[in-house]
Parts: structure tokens; C-alpha cells; sequence
């Protein structure tokens, strides 16, 4: 079942959290555990606001006037880059020293945004 892309959106979701728990792993090895805390907070300044975006846009049902799925998707977009900002201004606080990881964690999972899109269209082809 593939309501809106929901199926894509849980899926991006999933490779999202994978990437961000190799990230952690990754920096716990190279770093230890306050750049491992900083690497799953840069998952979660990237997979919060997806998630929040899926489930605004997943709400508008199979059948949705234009007008009400725009306005959804700006809306839902506007609150998505409020809130991925003020998870980059708390994680800077709180990890200020380790924000590489972060970082690069944000980055990674932002990438599988382009895995998942490039997994889904060959799906379909």
C-alpha cells in the first residue's frame, strides 16, 4: 500500500535511523560516547522533521482538493526547516564540541533522501 508515498516515507525513515546508528557506531569508535551522543542527535535533527513532514502529508488522504494539498505541503514544509533549525541551534549548545559528527551525520541521513528516491523509481520503472 503506497498512500501518498507513505510507503516511500517509512522506508526513507528506516534508512534514515540505519544510517544514524552506523554514524554513532562509527563515532563511539573514533570519538567516544559524546561524539556517538552528538551523531545521534545529528540523525535526529534529519529524521524529525521527515517524519513530521510524512505525517502531515500522509493526512491529506488518497483524495485531496489541489488546493488543500499545496497548502499542506507549505505549511508542512515551512514548520519542517523551523524545526530542523532549532534542532541545529540546540545541537550546537549541547555538542558545540563534537559538531563534526553531527554534522555529518545530518548530512548522511539527508542523502538517503536521494537512495530511497533512486530504490523507489527503479521499484517502479
Amino acid at each position: 500500500m503506497d498512500v501518498r508515498g507513505l510507503a516511500s516515507a517509512w522506508l526513507l525513515c528506516a534508512a534514515q535511523a540505519l544510517t544514524t546508528a552506523l554514524s554513532a557506531v562509527i563515532a563511539w569508535v573514533t570519538g567516544g560516547s559524546s561524539a556517538a551522543l552528538a551523531a545521534l542527535f545529528g540523525g535526529l535533527v534529519a529524521i524529525l522533521p521527515a517524519l513530521y513532514f510524512a505525517l502531515k502529508v500522509a493526512g491529506l488522504g488518497p483524495v485531496a482538493e489541489a488546493r488543500r494539498v499545496l497548502g499542506t505541503f507549505y505549511r508542512a514544509e515551512a514548520v519542517k526547516l523551523l524545526l530542523t533549525a532549532l534542532l541545529f541551534l540546540i545541537g550546537v549548545r549541547w555538542f558545540g564540541e563534537h559538531f563534526a559528527p553531527l554534522m555529518l551525520t545530518c548530512v548522511a541521513c539527508l542523502a538517503m533522501n536521494w537512495v530511497v528516491l533512486a530504490v523507489t523509481a527503479n521499484k517502479k520503472a
